[in-house]
């Protein structure tokens, strides 16, 4: 070994691998981001969903009533869950969606869907002559993706793992975005007729 083979390049050390990130992406920003597109930045929607994805233990406990209508009846151990479910019912408070049984009658789909704060906004039009009374909400949400495709509108779905589900109207654009967000925290939102 000579003088200067100490100098020589060495070849460099593996790198070690990187050590898989403790938590997903942080819940609460992303909720937030989807009630701002759903409610076209209702400031109310904005206030209320920031209280409860920064304290959702004590969003919890302030609105326990709530979330015993929907079966969390204990201290919740799913925050996560938590903050999901509060985004669904301030969204439902304000008017952005509204959370319809799959048995929903076509009188009552029609209704809520036409009275949400979204489908004035987007100028939307529904006729219930343009559905089958005898099919279901799936079916009633196919005709409309087709009766509004060039407004680029469709009616989208909040999953809350239920036999409901939490309408609301949005744009196709929009509509990418939110099933992005959602996917990123372990959540769903899609057309409805995907659900």
């Amino acid at each position: 070994m000579g003088i200067f083979d100490h100098f020589k390049k060495q070849a460099p050390a593996p790198e070690a691998p990187s050590a898989p990130e403790a938590e997903g992406k942080p819940f609460g920003p992303n909720v937030l981001e989807i009630a701002k597109l759903i409610s076209s930045g209702d400031e109310a929607v904005l206030k209320d969903v920031s209280a409860c994805t920064e304290d959702p233990a004590g969003w919890f406990t302030a609105h326990q009533e709530r979330y015993e209508e929907r079966g969390v009846v204990d201290d919740p151990d799913d925050l996560d869950q938590v903050q999901w479910l509060g985004l669904v019912d301030i969204l439902e408070e304000r008017g952005w969606v509204c959370d319809r049984d799959w048995k929903d009658e076509l009188e009552d789909f029609s209704y809520f869907l036409q009275n949400l704060k979204g489908f004035q906004a987007l100028g939307l039009e529904l006729d219930e002559s343009w559905f089958d009374e005898d099919e279901d909400i799936p079916a009633w949400c196919t005709v409309l993706t087709e009766k509004w495709r060039s407004q680029e509108v469709r009616v989208a779905a909040i999953n809350i793992n239920t036999d409901s589900y939490v309408l609301f109207p949005t744009t196709y654009a929009h509509l990418d975005e939110l099933q992005k967000l959602a996917g990123e925290i372990g959540h769903c939102i899609d057309a409805v007729e995907r659900m």
